[in-house]
């Protein structure tokens, strides 16, 4: 049977890779902001955990938490850490049967398949993955090669 669960173990691989690359770069990185909607790399890394703590709290796994953005190489790594956190319980929600998830939010109560949350948990972070590395390339900086988070890397280093 095919599930999701491949789907989010790549995620959370490559949000460990991600989070560590970023925590290699200096601080002007962190600053650079993306053309669009002025978001910067560290305000963007702090999304990327915010969404990841939105879905598991969506699929009853806890509350969200404020999240400070990152200035130095050390917090990117810890807040990686609390993604790598999130993203295990996200895993875990693959195990539960895919059956409508009821919720109440800012804007009301809400619901919405186990099965589409999780998906869209694990698109959340390649989106914005995408972001960070078109952020630094159009600033001149070092960049993300996404290429080298892509399925085909996941499969050669995970099996």
């Amino acid at each position: 049977m095919i599930t999701l669960e491949r789907a989010l173990g790549h995620t959370a691989w490559a949000d460990d890779k991600l989070f560590a690359q970023v925590a290699s770069m200096d601080a002007a990185a962190l600053a650079t902001r993306h053309g669009t909607d002025g978001r910067s790399v560290a305000g963007l890394l702090v999304h990327i955990v915010g969404g990841a703590q939105w879905y598991r709290f969506l699929l009853g796994g806890g509350m969200y938490t404020d999240l400070a953005k990152p200035t130095t190489g050390a917090q990117v790594l810890a807040l990686g850490a609390h993604l790598r956190e999130v993203n295990q319980f996200l895993l875990g929600a693959v195990a539960q049967p895919d059956a409508q998830v009821t919720f109440e939010d800012e804007n009301g109560p809400g619901s919405a398949l186990r099965s589409t949350l999780l998906s869209q948990a694990a698109y959340h972070s390649v989106e914005h993955r995408t972001q960070i590395a078109c952020t630094l390339e159009c600033a001149g900086l070092p960049t993300v090669d996404l290429d080298a988070y892509d399925f085909w890397a996941y499969e050669r280093e995970v099996g």
